[in-house]
């Protein structure tokens, strides 16, 4: 009898350990019910705050749209919230498929749309481990932009009409930012200017160009006058435009978190950027879409995704991008500003890198200053105030250290990235901006967007390009604007734009084969690869179809590049 009692015993505990070791939770069961039309925003948090607290392996939710109507409060992040994951590990939100294995999930941000419209982020995930996302369609409803076709122009009054396509938004007052047109026939954007402003009918900050709805058209039926739209359009026309763009919040911020996973992701629309993500650890972004819906031709006004200071190990795999208004995809890292340089290997740096006083002794500072950049190991970190830091350094300071000089933070580079199988097309941006190392970028395609693919510094923000590999895509148009202002339009630009250095050659060790570049409709005197600021590039294997040079190099701002098999002018 005790033996038996020993046995219920043991069977009992391994039950309770089986019971609690990693449940799967359901949506549903906190009340969230697809397609009700009922708000269940209250129910997925509350779902999302279980699954944290119970350690639970999976969230599940079932196909169909989930209403994300009023938002709710999160303790540390206020009052004014959608989902919000915070703290979560080894854990996965799924949703459902369909029979093509497409996300069958739709996860709505329900807005009233305006010009004061500024929801909050749709999704907030911060201090994570091994979270994934996976089967989910995240968007707006109404979409934050929409798309008209011309149907009367007048050039010399500035003045044209379109109709608005149906199941897309139009208001009175609307505002035209990141505005664009797109050929009826071809239904590629359409080619105008060689400058981003040049280039589009509206873009940057404060754009002053409101539509007005036509009287008795049933508010279908939009005007615009003064703007400079009617020069650039005829009947006919597709003009694609987003209500707002920088001054939104973006859909989807990660930010502080290790071994996170996007997979099987759609974005059909999107307010400001689609994910900005920083101060990551290994991160996997794969299937995820960026496509309009509905007859829409943009998903938004600014950046896809957005990666900043991001660690480890990065992955994106099988994504496509079309119909973004600036960046598909941006690999960044922040440069800190030297202020003050005292004796014995010290300096005072200002940043904007929020966790630059947390970094570790023994991690590195890259000091960009001579012909190499050089790396120095940091032995004590003080911060002096939230953007203000000082960094004592095993040793001397490297020569030419200076005020006013930028340092990038190695604790925050990538080890390894992949872009792999991807495709970027009917972009008003560059398919993918690099400032990264250790990339490589194979078997994607690039088509009809409208600037160069960029390695290197730009303005403020850096570093450079070292480490990398461009190999085995496929580049089908050549970028129209010259976004670099160097008046040499290319498909695929090393460079550097920093306001700190004066031709640099920090570009480094980057090797570009296998690819085929075409340029059948592009500028007359655009050439497939255009390098400067850049050292050891071997260029060779490629193929280049349509271009009176293949390849240019600046020898003012270079060394040791190679190419093999193009036709290679010096400027």
């Amino acid at each position: 009898m005790k033996f038996i009692v020993f046995l219920l015993l043991i069977a009992c505990h391994f039950s309770a350990v089986a019971a609690s070791d990693s449940p799967a939770l359901h949506v549903q069961d906190f009340g969230a019910m697809p397609n009700d039309s009922l708000c269940d925003m209250g129910a997925i948090d509350a779902a999302i705050h279980a699954a944290i607290e119970q350690g639970a392996s999976q969230l599940i939710f079932d196909a169909g749209v989930y209403n994300l109507r009023e938002t709710v409060s999160v303790p540390g992040f206020g009052h004014d919230n959608y989902m919000v994951i915070d703290g979560a590990k080894a854990l996965e939100l799924v949703g459902a498929v369909d029979s093509e294995g497409l996300p069958a999930t739709r996860l709505e941000r329900n807005i009233m749309l305006s010009n004061e419209a500024k929801p909050a982020i749709q999704l907030r995930v911060r201090n994570c481990q091994g979270l994934a996302l996976k089967n989910f369609i995240l968007c707006n409803d109404p979409p934050m932009g929409s798309t008209a076709r011309v149907i009367s122009v007048d050039k010399e009054k500035d003045q044209i009409v379109v109709e608005v396509l149906p199941s897309l938004p139009a208001y009175d007052g609307m505002r035209a930012a990141s505005a664009h047109a797109w050929d009826q026939d071809t239904g590629k954007l359409k080619r105008f200017g060689a400058t981003p402003a040049e280039a589009t009918l509206t873009i940057g900050l404060n754009v002053k160009a409101f539509w007005a709805v036509v009287p008795e058209s049933n508010g279908r039926q939009l005007e615009m006058s003064g703007a400079g739209f009617a020069e650039h359009l005829e009947l006919g026309d597709l003009v694609s435009w987003h209500h707002k763009s920088t001054d939104a919040f973006n859909q989807i911020e990660v930010l502080y978190s290790e071994d996170i996973l996007f997979e099987n992701i759609n974005l059909p629309n999107v307010s400001n950027a689609g994910m900005l993500a920083g101060y990551n650890r290994n991160m996997t972004l794969r299937k995820m879409r960026f496509e309009p819906e509905n007859g829409n031709l943009a998903v938004g006004g600014r950046d896809g995704i957005h990666l900043s200071n991001t660690m480890g190990e990065l992955l994106v795999e099988d994504c496509y991008f079309k119909g973004l208004r600036m960046d598909p995809l941006v690999i960044r890292k922040s440069f800190g500003f030297i202020e003050k340089v005292r004796p014995g290997g010290v300096i005072v740096v200002k940043t904007n890198l929020k966790t630059a006083g947390n970094i570790p002794p023994g991690d590195s500072l890259r000091f960009w200053t001579g012909d190499e950049p050089q790396d120095r190991v940091i032995f004590k970190v003080e911060s002096l105030s939230d953007k203000l830091f000082l960094y004592s350094i095993e040793g001397e300071l490297p020569q030419g250290v200076q005020v006013g000089g930028v340092i990038s933070f190695q604790s925050y580079s990538l080890t390894k990235g992949v872009v792999r199988d991807c495709v970027f097309e009917g972009n008003f941006g560059s398919a993918i901006v690099n400032f990264e190392e250790n990339i490589v970028i194979e078997d994607c395609v690039f088509r009809d967007n409208a600037y160069q693919i960029k390695f290197g510094a730009n303005f403020v923000s850096g570093a450079f390009a070292r480490n990398v590999i461009f190999r085995n895509n496929r580049c089908e148009d050549v970028s129209w604007v010259d976004i670099a202002r160097r008046g040499q339009p290319s498909i695929l630009m090393i460079h550097s734009l920093n306001r700190f250095f004066e031709n640099p050659m920090y570009n480094q060790s980057i090797e570009i084969y296998g690819n085929v570049f075409c340029n059948p409709d592009g500028l007359s005197d655009a050439v497939a690869i255009d390098v400067r600021n850049a050292a050891d590039v071997y260029i060779h294997g490629n193929v280049y179809e349509g271009f009176g040079r293949s390849v240019n190099v600046d020898e003012g701002s270079t060394r040791n590049i190679r190419v093999e098999g193009a036709t290679s002018s010096p400027m």
